[in-house]
């Protein structure tokens, strides 16, 4: 929650994907949320935390993603986060498939509503991948979202398994391809975890 840019460093899941960057399979870019100011900000009014998360999203889409095309053209793009982290990566990968072609998600939570006090209109139903998913149809699903690699885990003592669960079982009423993983060591909402998995699915 309320995720820092410096927080892959700082807990070591670099040196988890230290080979994979050394070698050049991956160039890595951590991206700052405000997540303080949107989904974790219950100060403010339940519209506002949306508004600051649209706003957000406007910056990823329009300002990060075509600095990182001119820093790395090439198109293979892999969304990825832990914890808060996770819903930030599917929520993305739902709403602009055709940006995405690989969603890393470790331990997250996916039902948007839990966070704006029951608030209720339809951004805040487009922002809530496990609930916008319910409401669909194969055929009403956008196809590109099928063309995503989706890779989700948990931990056995995570209290953000079921949330994954659920959201795998979703993915599999509408065919949309999908690895969901449960680990038992280490199995707890944390970093050792995260960790360990990233290492696994990037």
């Amino acid at each position: 929650s309320k995720g820092r840019f410096y927080q892959w460093e700082d807990f070591q899941m670099l040196g988890s994907i230290s080979e994979h960057l050394a070698k050049g399979w991956l160039q890595l870019f951590c991206v700052d949320s405000i997540d303080r100011l949107s989904w974790y900000n219950f100060d403010d009014h339940q519209r506002d935390q949306i508004e600051w998360h649209l706003a957000y999203e406007e910056y990823l889409v329009h300002e990060f993603l075509p600095h990182l095309r001119e820093r790395n053209p090439n198109p293979f793009l892999i969304v990825a986060g832990a914890s808060f982290g996770g819903f930030h990566a599917v929520n993305f990968g739902i709403r602009y498939p055709d940006l995405v072609s690989r969603v890393v998600a470790l331990s997250g939570e996916y039902e948007a509503y839990k966070y704006v006090d029951g608030y209720y209109d339809d951004d805040v139903l487009a922002n809530s991948p496990l609930d916008r998913l319910k409401t669909l149809s194969p055929e009403q699903l956008d196809p590109r979202v099928r063309e995503i690699e989706f890779i989700l885990a948990a931990g056995q003592w995570d209290f953000c398994k079921d949330p994954t669960l659920s959201l795998a079982a979703e993915m599999g009423r509408l065919g949309v391809p999908h690895q969901c993983h449960v680990w038992n060591d280490p199995g707890m909402h944390d970093w050792p975890l995260w960790k360990e998995q990233i290492k696994c699915y990037l």
